[in-house]
């Protein structure tokens, strides 16, 4: 999506919900840098044969592992730096995480260029984060953001190349991540996004991504209360929940980065009610 798009797209969300216009605005910012990258990475996406993806879609395996994923290492080093600038103008916890990158940077003890090519490494990000007290969420979401036009890139070419039909999984056929979000389509039909590389395809309606539970008994949600086209999807069997945004329900088309970020405050109100989130809001900084 080009940056004018986004732009407008934010600029009508904060319209519909005022109380999140700082971090709107700070998710322009990214955005926008992002797309000025976009258009210059250079990526080789992993060549899949027919034979292999038919037989991953029919034994429910997803077609490519996280490190399989093709990442323009200097594109996204420079990136990096970028939104290490516009963090630290952003709240006082950025800026000081951003200070403890910059100074392993200064010294040469922060390799950019490892961390970029083990960006599917939990426990290694983790031990880098910990080496140098960087909160762990801001390292994660400095070192994802970087690496997302690469993501975007791949995922084009790949569902491009690859038809991927009759994935009833609740993880993604891509790269086998954990959907953050949800969305319900005019027709009622109901469709997931990956939480990693932000493919989405369409699930079964009444059924847990997560447990894959179809107990209607267990299977219930909540409504936000000053806004009907945003629930809460809740499993009783898991006790885990994913947001669903209605389509049916709005005269706006879902931009669905954007609404996961206007319904913190249900992630809140479902934590309360002891359900829990199984995938890491990158927002929650």
């Amino acid at each position: 999506m080009k940056h004018e798009n986004i732009e407008q797209q934010i600029t009508d969300y904060i319209k519909l919900f005022p109380s999140y216009e700082k971090i709107l605005n700070f998710f322009k910012q990214i955005s926008i840098e992002q797309n000025k990258y976009i258009e210059d990475i250079n990526i080789v996406p992993p060549e899949i044969k027919k034979s292999l993806r038919d037989i991953h879609i029919k034994e429910g395996f997803p077609l490519i592992d996280k490190q399989d994923f093709f990442i323009d290492i200097n594109s996204s080093i420079d990136l990096f730096d970028s939104l290490c600038n516009i963090s630290r103008n952003a709240n006082e916890k950025l800026r000081i995480n951003v200070q403890y990158i910059e100074d392993a940077i200064s010294i040469n003890a922060l390799n950019l260029r490892e961390i970029m090519r083990n960006f599917y490494d939990d426990l290694f990000i983790e031990k880098i984060a910990g080496e140098f007290d960087i909160d762990l969420p801001v390292f994660k979401f400095l070192i994802y953001e970087s690496i997302k036009p690469s993501l975007i890139l791949n995922v084009e070419r790949i569902s491009k190349e690859n038809e991927i039909k009759n994935w009833h999984k609740g993880y993604c056929p891509v790269c086998g991540s954990m959907p953050d979000i949800s969305k319900l389509d005019k027709d009622g039909r109901r469709f997931l996004r990956c939480s990693f590389c932000n493919f989405i395809w369409q699930s079964e309606r009444l059924k847990c991504p997560f447990c894959e539970n179809t107990d209607n008994k267990k299977l219930h949600y909540f409504y936000a209360e000053d806004h009907e086209a945003y629930r809460v999807d809740l499993c009783d069997n898991c006790n885990q929940y994913i947001k669903t945004v209605d389509s049916r329900k709005i005269n706006y088309d879902p931009f669905l980065p954007v609404d996961d970020i206007v319904t913190i405050h249900l992630d809140i109100l479902a934590q309360e009610k002891g359900y829990k989130r199984p995938t890491a809001s990158l927002w929650g900084l």
